[in-house]
């Protein structure tokens, strides 16, 4: 998890601070972009089935950064650092886990149907426990001993950009497919399962980064 960390911020650190296109031959290739995202999540835990409970869907939160590096306009490769709300609800309450995601994907875009790019993602996801809760009416309880602190799956997804002057504004679904056993109780095997949907506001760095300079030059100048 740590290199995942370190990775993450030298991504971001190069996209803020030495934002620039690559050049080979003379031809300038590649893009940088950074920005938010927010969104909802739908998430189960599988066989979390209870004797005569039947769970259902529970409805979450994403809320973070993303950074992107492209080499050419069709591939790029994306990472995050997401705070994201999961778990399972029945009819009679719903159990709460949140994580801080880090998931890497490669993407490849398309220009189509009038937008600027279409684009299908696949990857891992890679997720450090925060806290987990269940939650009863007013009756609000800690169980995070329960869960594994780390969660690890496969993601999948697809999505659609709009460009804008400043940026890409962009709509994407991803499936999450755990791998790992997040219940520490019971004796079968419990792993996350969650559709996100998201909007995010990506900055070109390279233009986000002239702009900047640009205006500490002119207030130097003043």
């Amino acid at each position: 998890m740590k290199k995942y960390t370190i990775l993450l911020l030298l991504i971001a650190s190069f996209s803020v601070s030495h934002a620039q296109l690559f050049t080979i031959k003379g031809h300038e290739i590649g893009f940088a972009y950074i920005g938010p995202k927010v969104g909802t999540t739908f998430s189960t835990i599988t066989n979390m089935d209870a004797v005569g409970t039947t769970t259902k869907s529970r409805t979450g939160f994403q809320v973070g950064a993303v950074g992107e590096i492209g080499l050419t306009q069709m591939l790029s490769f994306e990472t995050e650092l997401t705070f994201i709300s999961k778990g399972v609800a029945t009819e009679f309450n719903s159990t709460r886990v949140n994580y801080l995601s880090i998931p890497l994907l490669a993407k490849l875009s398309f220009n189509a149907l009038g937008l600027s790019r279409i684009y299908a993602m696949g990857g891992t996801y890679n997720n450090l426990r925060t806290n987990a809760r269940l939650v009863f009416n007013d009756f609000n309880e800690p169980i995070t001993q329960h869960y594994s602190v780390i969660d690890w799956g496969l993601s999948l997804g697809a999505g659609a950009a709009y460009d804008t002057e400043y940026g890409l504004l962009c709509l994407d679904v991803r499936y999450d497919l755990g791998v790992i056993d997040v219940d520490n109780v019971t004796d079968q095997r419990n792993s996350n399962r969650t559709i996100g949907v998201a909007l995010t506001f990506k900055y070109d760095a390279v233009d986000l980064f002239l702009r900047l300079r640009k205006q500490k030059l002119d207030s130097s100048a003043q």
